[in-house]
């Protein structure tokens, strides 16, 4: 018992004095971390390791090596990489064998209220809670195998410039980091393997600025701009240092703006582009409400910005209403390697108010003459761009008032806009309108058009001015009047121009193709009752046709300098006033036509060929003078060339006729034969014609034609250039030649006698032959008609016999047709008179040869002439105005004496023949007679002589009256009596 006693006596004192060191181990302990914790000895011991600083304004701590801190700050010192945490409480649990060894490793840290967290230049401030676990912050080794942060009403600052980037943030994240030597000790940079050892995980809600998110995401991207504030959440996986998929971060806004600078916008190895001269490249802004968010899918990451209702504005406002998407991604990798993207897509879709912001990328074409659009409407766009550079988009606009100018051009009405912009430098757009009109120089060419017009263009300017090319087709239009398009033919004809467009309406369709200098197409027009007008000096020519043009323009200079129609066809039709519903149809083909404009002077080349139905267009280049005009169709072939006025050589025109009419002088030709005309020099032109076969009639005249052959007719002339400006006839010279003609009816030319003066022509054939030189005014010419068994009446008496009628005229004067007919003859042969039957009569014959003659060609004749007489007998004439001589056989063979010749003084005038001063003399026979012929009776007085016989007769309407006392008495006192009331 003793013993056990003993035994719990010394257990009691042994438990006591071990408590009682316990409890002043604990004391000792408790009053040596207080004076560690809160006398900063222990912050400065360890903050003498390297990189490493902490403090903290006072502790405490319940078992060694945790301790419960407050104002805590702790840091790992590197220039490289900083980090760095305050916090208001903190239980930090650290390693006393590290601090033994001089390095800091954290067994534990449970922060909370946080004021600051930072890592390099970026700053956490919030409330929340931090956790990290076995780290180690050395210079040489950074671990952070665990690390949790949540955090309430956060904000992120840039420490540099004090930026808030976020804030209102609340966050919930973790990580990890792998041990890993942080930088490099012989060059101070970080360790590129850094984020490959980093994975966390982080979900965030704040608020934050789009600009400090998401621009240095952008940097590639110099041409845009983010601006606006909004909503940011997100939800983070990093494995390794890499994004994991699904990871998405995004800002919403309730304002966000879009900024483009086109500025930024260009490779910066081409010149500048997009750029209207004197006017720098705007900046397009995009306002509304929207997202922006940044998301790894598929191995990319991608950033996109959404908005809606957005407002689209260059210097002003030019969209409304619009929905508006920019995408842009790289491929997903660790985020060190990340390069920000250079490529985006740009979508928009909504209402466009001003189309005139899209000329910068249009008008620089044409050398500056390019599509400027004017209207609003429906938009529709997609843009991609690739390193800064517009590398393809489309556009699509749908408007009710589209308008395009271009080219002094103007298209307006209901249609649509496509732009494409292809291979980084080509852009092409398509304007398609319906119900269009199209002006050129305010001059409407075509209204109710359904046309569509395309450009295609390089971006950069200096080749958009030589490279550009558009296209204009268009289809169902209406031309409202012709007159539109009289100045575009007077800037290739002379002026005056010789062809004027006075009213019609056309329709027309065609295909134009433009570039930078030229234009080419095919222009179709077709109009109904079409008036038009060939001017000339001193007289037009009205003509209403219906017409059909195919307009081949192989090249047109847009500043009216050349133009080649080659391949053109025209095609009209003439209502013939003389047979209604008869249509004359004329097609021309042009198969060379170039023309030229040089100091605003005309000229051109042409080569033409077709069937023309009115050859009268020729007829301005005529005399009227000389009666000459063409009428009438064939097919015509020409070819040659013009300068100003003035036709060149070698031009030439040939009309093959089917139908030609030639009138010249009071006639009129016509039949089957060939025309040309010509240009042999300077100032030589000539037009000559040829007709086998021609009917030949007086113009005014219904009786049937007579026919002949070998119809020739040349005009010419030595003053060209007079000539184009007015076909005065003192510059032409006409030749016309009638070789062989046929009279079937010899009445006909009744029409040249004095129908009352009882010469007529009763019947029979004849033939004619004719030559004129017709020189200015002045003419000459020959005709020669013979008529074989021809019957003819003087007074009561028929004849019948050969007639052969020789005309040599000169000195002719065409306005007054009075001519010189010296040397001419009338000759008749073989004269009967049938009524008799066999007589004496037969084979009788006389020629009457005018000398000093002169012949006005009048309907009818006059004609005054001092004429021989010479004939086979009197005999005959006995008997014309001797009843007796007829009746008393005796009689008549005592009067007829052969071998007779004399002289007269022979006036045809009006209805009346005079034969004054007759005087014929034959063997023993003198005759001396004044006769008038008029009123179908002959009255006068006549002396003969035969042998020592002398009788005098005088007539009273065909009735005679013998002298037989003193005859030649008789007569003479007759002839001074009654000579003045012949000469009336």
């Amino acid at each position: 018992m003793p013993d056990t006693n003993i035994a719990k006596k010394r257990l009691s004192r042994l438990a006591l004095a071990t408590l009682i060191s316990v409890a002043l181990i604990i004391t000792v302990w408790l009053i040596g971390s207080y004076w560690l914790l809160n006398s900063q000895w222990l912050p400065k011991r360890i903050s003498q390791f390297e990189g490493i600083e902490i403090r903290w304004s006072q502790g405490s701590s319940r078992h060694p090596g945790r301790w419960e801190l407050e104002n805590l700050y702790l840091a790992r010192e590197d220039e490289t990489l900083p980090i760095s945490i305050e916090a208001e409480r903190a239980t930090l649990s650290l390693s006393l064998l590290s601090l033994l060894r001089g390095e800091l490793f954290i067994n534990a840290l449970d922060a909370e209220g946080i004021r600051r967290f930072t890592v390099g230049d970026i700053a956490l401030e919030a409330q929340g809670a931090l956790h990290v676990a076995d780290t180690a912050l050395g210079r040489e080794r950074l671990a952070v195998p665990e690390m949790t942060l949540a955090i309430t009403q956060g904000r992120l600052v840039r420490l540099s410039d004090q930026t808030t980037l976020v804030n209102a943030i609340d966050l919930t994240a973790s990580a990890s980091l792998d041990e890993v030597t942080p930088t490099d000790p012989a060059t101070g940079e970080l360790n590129p393997e850094l984020l490959a050892a980093l994975s966390a995980s982080l979900d965030i809600h704040a608020q934050a600025d789009a600009w400090d998110v998401f621009m240095p995401y952008l940097d590639a991207l110099p041409w845009l701009f983010l601006n606006g504030r909004g909503e940011l959440t997100g939800n983070i996986e990093l494995r390794e240092g890499t994004l994991e998929e699904q990871s998405r971060l995004t800002l919403n806004a309730p304002e966000l703006r879009l900024t483009l600078d086109e500025r930024q916008l260009q490779a910066s190895t081409h010149p500048p582009a997009w750029i209207i001269a004197d006017e720098p490249p705007p900046r397009h802004t995009a306002t509304g409400q929207g997202s922006v968010a940044l998301s790894v899918k598929d191995g990319r990451l991608g950033f996109a910005t959404q908005l809606t209702e957005v407002t689209l504005a260059d210097t002003r406002p030019y969209a409304l209403d619009t929905a508006l998407r920019l995408t842009s991604d790289i491929t997903n990798q660790r985020l060190d390697r990340l390069e920000s993207p250079a490529d985006a897509e740009l979508t928009l879709e909504g209402n466009i108010t001003r189309l005139d912001m899209l000329d910068r990328y249009l008008a620089e074409t044409l050398e500056g003459q390019g599509i400027r659009l004017s209207g609003s409407g429906r938009i529709d766009a997609e843009v991609s761009v690739r390193d800064t550079q517009a590398h393809s988009g489309h556009l699509w606009v749908e408007a009710e008032a589209l308008a395009a100018r271009a080219l002094d051009f103007r298209v307006e009405g209901n249609g649509t806009l496509e732009a494409k912009l292809a291979a980084a430098d080509t852009l092409t757009a398509t304007l398609d309108f319906t119900q269009a009109t199209l002006t050129h120089h305010e001059r409407t060419l075509l209204d109710g058009a359904a046309l569509e017009v395309n450009l295609q263009s390089p971006i950069d300017p200096a080749r958009a001015r030589e490279l550009a090319t558009a296209t204009l087709d268009w289809h169902a239009a209406r031309l409202p009047d012709i007159r539109v398009l009289q100045p575009y033919l007077n800037a290739y004809l002379p002026d005056p121009a010789p062809l004027e467009l006075i009213r019609g309406q056309a329709q027309s369709h065609g295909a134009l193709s433009i570039n930078h200098a030229h234009l080419s197409g095919d222009i179709h027009l077709s109009g109904n009752g079409l008036t038009t007008r060939w001017q000339r000096s001193d007289e037009d020519t009205t003509l209403t046709s219906d017409m059909q043009l195919a307009l081949r323009l192989n090249q047109a200079a847009l500043d009216g300098t050349s133009l080649d129609i080659s391949g053109s066809r025209l095609r009209w039709q003439v209502a013939e006033n003389s047979q209604a519903g008869e249509r004359l149809e004329s097609i021309l083909a042009i198969r060379e036509a170039r023309f030229a404009r040089a100091n605003d002077v005309p000229s051109g080349q042409f080569r033409l060929e077709g069937s023309v139905q009115r050859l009268g267009f020729l007829n301005a280049f005529l005399p009227d003078a000389h009666g000459l005009a063409l009428s009438g169709n064939g097919q015509l072939f020409a070819q040659g060339a013009f300068r100003d006025k003035r036709l060149l050589a070698p031009t030439r025109l040939r009309i093959d006729a089917n139908q030609l009419e030639v009138a010249f002088l009071d006639y009129l030709a016509t039949g089957r034969g060939e025309l040309t005309a010509q240009i042999d020099s300077a100032e030589q032109a000539r037009l000559s014609l040829g007709i086998p076969q021609f009917a030949l009639q007086r113009q005014g005249d219904d009786r049937p034609h007579v026919e002949g052959r070998h119809f020739a007719l040349t005009t010419q002339t030595e003053q060209l250039s007079e000539v184009l400006e007015s076909p005065a006839p003192e510059y032409f010279v006409t030749r016309i030649a009638l070789p062989i003609t046929e009279v079937p009816d010899f009445t006909r030319y009744n029409r040249y006698l004095p129908e009352s003066a009882g010469i007529t022509l009763l019947g029979g054939q004849a033939s004619l032959a004719s030559e004129w030189l017709l020189d200015g005014m002045n003419a000459q010419g020959t005709l020669s008609l013979r008529a074989y068994g021809a019957d003819m009446a003087l007074l009561d008496q028929r004849l019948r016999g050969d007639l052969h009628l020789s005309l040599n005229l000169t000195e002719g004067d065409l306005e007054t047709r009075r001519f010189t007919a010296d040397d001419s003859f009338l000759r008749l042969e073989n004269i009967i008179r049938p009524d008799d039957g066999p007589s004496a009569d037969a084979g009788w014959w006389v020629q009457l040869s005018m000398n000093q003659a002169r012949l006005d060609w009048a309907d009818p004749i006059r004609l005054e002439s001092q004429i021989g007489l010479d004939m086979r007998d009197t005999g005959l004439l006995a008997r014309l105005f001797l009843a007796r001589a007829r009746e008393t056989e005796w009689l008549g063979r005592l009067l007829s004496v052969r071998g007779i010749s004399g002289t007269a003084a022979l006036v045809i005038n009006g209805d009346r023949v005079s034969l004054r001063g007759l005087r014929l003399d034959g063997g023993p026979l003198t005759l001396l007679s004044d006769i008038t012929l008029t009123e179908k009776s002959a009255s006068g007085a006549l002396y003969a002589r035969l042998g020592a016989l002398g009788i005098a007769v005088e007539l009273e309407e065909n009735q005679p009256d013998l002298h037989l006392l003193q005859p030649r008495r008789w007569f003479e006192r007759w002839r001074q009596a009654r000579l003045p009331a012949l000469d009336d």
